[in-house]
């Protein structure tokens, strides 16, 4: 049988709503993702930019404290040191500098002279610490001509010295010598320049362990004599470890300081010579210590009473006077005039090295009295020169040796 009625066709009616939103969804969700990747992209961008930027920034800081601080010349560079340098975008970048290495053992550009080798660490970071920073290592040179003194006679002075009292003056014969140095022997015990005079009274036996010379310069050429041409007793204080006294804008030296100070004073510790130190023990590193020590006596007289040291003792505008156990190791040398006396028992000034006063505008007689005794020892000033070479160094200027190394990012 067949049926009256026709199938009817299928009815899509409807179907276009739905296929409209599901395109609209896939579109949003393709303009969302464009947008998405976009900003991303973008942001991506914009750091990268900005850390492009601090890190050039960075560097050229860095740069521009080298330069700043080459142009000042001299000890530009210090073994802890921090700054400031102005970035091309204008603000001011950290500088953090370190000395990493000091190496002594390198050969001298100019034959004869002493040289060291120092590495610093330059690190140049943004303000706030926000950003990238950088750092490099910068390779420094010092160089000087080392001291090499000429000291010939326990005692030297420049015009007319007196030896007094139980005093003894040596020219090292008798002892014991710590070095092993072959020539351990001055030529005499005590010298004075052309025209100045040695008076030894009349215990000259027991007061002279050698001989006693008139030298065949003048007074006003000892110094070319004991420092050589180019030092001077100035240029050799600007070497020294520790300055007192206007000249070098320090506080002046003070007399009364107590022995015990001269083991642990950041200032007064000279060192300790525990070879000629009886009945005690140095506290400490400090008898392996040595120091350069330049004061400044205003025109006057420096008083030293009652301490220890090892080293160079340099006294400017002005004398010396030692009194009473003082006992010191190495050379003194004293712009004007000294006064060295032994106290009593006990107190006993003991100086093994060298003394010299130059006796620059000086008519007054140099005196060496009481229990002073004063021998020449070689080994002595060699360890006071090794001390003034090592200043000189440390206060040698600065030069660049090749150029910026090892340049590094510092990440965050």
């Amino acid at each position: 049988m067949s049926t009256r009625f026709p199938r009817l066709a299928a009815d899509r009616r409807g179907v276009a709503l739905p296929v409209a939103l599901f395109g609209l969804v896939a579109v949003s969700l393709l303009v969302t993702t464009a947008l998405l990747t976009s900003s991303t992209e973008y942001a991506i961008s914009a750091a990268h930019r900005t850390a492009a930027g601090s890190l050039y920034n960075a560097d050229a800081a860095l740069e521009q404290y080298l330069f700043d601080r080459a142009q000042v010349g001299g000890r530009f560079l210090t073994a802890t040191q921090n700054g400031a340098a102005l970035a091309p975008d204008g603000q001011n970048y950290l500088i953090q500098v370190a000395r990493l290495s000091w190496n002594p053992n390198v050969p001298p550009v100019t034959p004869g002279n002493m040289a060291v080798q120092e590495l610093y660490s330059v690190v140049a970071t943004p303000p706030g610490d926000r950003g990238r920073g950088v750092g490099a290592f910068i390779s420094l040179r010092r160089e000087v001509t080392p001291l090499n003194t000429n000291i010939n006679a326990g005692a030297t002075s420049g015009g007319n010295l007196k030896v007094s009292g139980n005093a003894t003056i040596s020219d090292g014969r008798s002892g014991t010598n710590y070095c092993n140095a072959q020539d351990s022997t001055s030529d005499y015990a005590v010298q004075v320049t052309r025209g100045s005079k040695i008076d030894l009274g009349n215990n000259a036996a027991n007061n002279l362990e050698g001989v006693a010379d008139t030298a065949d310069f003048a007074k006003d050429s000892l110094a070319h004599f004991v420092l050589g041409a180019n030092l001077t007793l100035r240029k050799l204080a600007e070497a020294a470890q520790i300055q007192f006294g206007p000249l070098y804008n320090q506080p002046d030296f003070q007399t009364t300081v107590i022995s015990a100070a001269a083991g642990t004073d950041s200032v007064y510790n000279w060192g300790c010579p525990q070879a000629l130190l009886s009945n005690f023990t140095c506290p400490g590193n400090s008898a392996t210590k040595h120091v350069v020590v330049a004061i400044d006596a205003k025109g006057g007289t420096v008083k030293i009473n009652g301490r220890y040291g090892q080293g160079m003792i340099i006294v400017l505008n002005g004398s010396l006077e030692i009194q009473g156990n003082f006992t010191y190791k190495g050379i003194i040398l004293v712009e004007k005039d000294m006064f060295i006396r032994g106290g009593a028992a006990g107190q006993e000034s003991k100086i093994e090295g060298g003394v010299i006063a130059f006796g620059s505008s000086s008519t007054v007689e140099d005196n060496i009295t009481g229990t002073a005794t004063i021998k020449y020892n070689i080994c002595a000033i060699d360890d006071a020169e090794a001390a003034l070479n090592q200043g000189a160094l440390l206060n040698a200027d600065q030069l660049r040796d090749g150029t910026t190394f090892a340049w590094y990012e510092l990440i965050r």
